[in-house]
């Protein structure tokens, strides 16, 4: 989806933006500059991305308004309805995702070189449409194969932990094992816990500098969510070429898979505008209206992707009954099979 790069790229530089904005009492340009800067001193916090609009507004903005399937309004609503969230601390990371009405959809945390993951696999078959029997003859099948007994804890929606800090001596392993030195790992200082990635921190702080010079800020009507203000920007263009930089150092290897961000000259050259909310000194959320983003005129409502953000990052503790996987094992069931199976290749080729 070419045409979509650029809101894409805009996207990404805007959530940054929760790392730079709050608010204060001296002006609304300075008070969200003091909130930003609170936000983005906090050691650890939570973001919730969601989607802000109708039903209609939603079909009209990102499928042109066309007649809805059953099963395309059971996407748009899974969609429309969900959440995902990203929670952030020093040693720890998680995701949280809640697909249409079902919370907790899926699972993952980080926790000290530990990783554990869970699905509602009951939930999920449900909303895709599978039956309970289709579920157990696939997991009956693959947990009676050795090592693969875990399947059967995760078919039934618990936790499952792999410790990933083994890896480090099977990818130097396999390192050697193809001819060559010692696998790069990153470590840390002895009983020291990793900290939070600081590309997020440099991309905050290029938002910052542009946010600071080019961003127009008003005082909207407060409302239960906390002090709301609307920031404006002449050009868009203008904008990301000033963290153009630093999005292209920090996250076109996240983007590899979707393709590069654009180039600057591929950005709408228009004004653009999103919603800030301030409380207690902070960004507590981010709208960035979706249809100013759009390559031609759209006639929807106000849709817009939602950024709430929480000080804490909440939830993301070690579970007391996961059930463990041994990774190292799995990986070696693996490789060994590779290497017979190139064997066998070796084998039938002439020479």
């Amino acid at each position: 989806m070419p045409r979509y790069r650029s809101l894409i790229a805009v996207v990404v530089a805007m959530v940054a933006l929760s790392g730079c904005g709050a608010a204060e009492k001296l002006s609304p340009r300075v008070a969200v500059r003091d909130a930003a800067k609170s936000t983005a001193a906090q050691k650890e916090g939570t973001f919730t991305l969601s989607l802000a609009g109708s039903e209609a507004d939603v079909n009209a903005l990102l499928n042109e308004g066309a007649a809805l399937t059953p099963d395309d309004r059971k996407g748009l609503d899974l969609v429309r309805t969900g959440h995902v969230a990203f929670s952030a601390a020093q040693g720890r990371f998680g995701v949280d995702v809640k697909a249409g009405d079902l919370d907790h959809a899926f699972e993952l945390r980080y926790i000290d070189k530990k990783l554990y993951v869970r699905a509602d696999v009951a939930g999920i078959a449900k909303l895709t449409g599978a039956t309970p029997e289709q579920i157990n003859q696939v997991v009956e099948g693959m947990s009676a194969q050795e090592g693969f007994g875990f399947l059967t804890a995760a078919s039934q929606g618990k936790w499952l932990s792999a410790d990933l800090s083994r890896l480090s001596d099977v990818f130097n392993n396999l390192a050697k094992g193809l001819g060559g030195g010692t696998a790069a790992t990153a470590t840390t200082a002895a009983g020291t816990k990793a900290a939070v990635p600081s590309q997020f921190k440099a991309l905050q702080d290029a938002i910052g500098k542009a946010l600071t010079e080019d961003i127009k800020i008003d005082r909207l009507k407060s409302d239960s969510v906390g002090d709301h203000y609307q920031g404006t920007v002449d050009s868009l263009r203008t904008f990301y070429a000033k963290i153009e930089p630093t999005l292209k150092s920090d996250l076109d290897t996240l983007a590899s898979s979707g393709g590069k961000l654009p180039p600057a000259s591929e950005i709408p050259d228009k004004p653009a505008s999103m919603d800030v909310w301030v409380k207690s000194g902070r960004v507590v959320r981010l709208e960035i209206p979706l249809a100013q983003f759009s390559p031609k005129p759209v006639t929807a409502g106000p849709v817009a992707l939602r950024i709430d953000i929480d000080r804490l990052a909440a939830g993301v503790t070690a579970p007391t009954d996961a059930t463990d996987v041994d990774v190292v094992g799995l990986l070696g069931k693996f490789f060994g099979g590779l290497g017979s199976f190139m064997e066998g290749i070796k084998g039938g080729v002439p020479g």
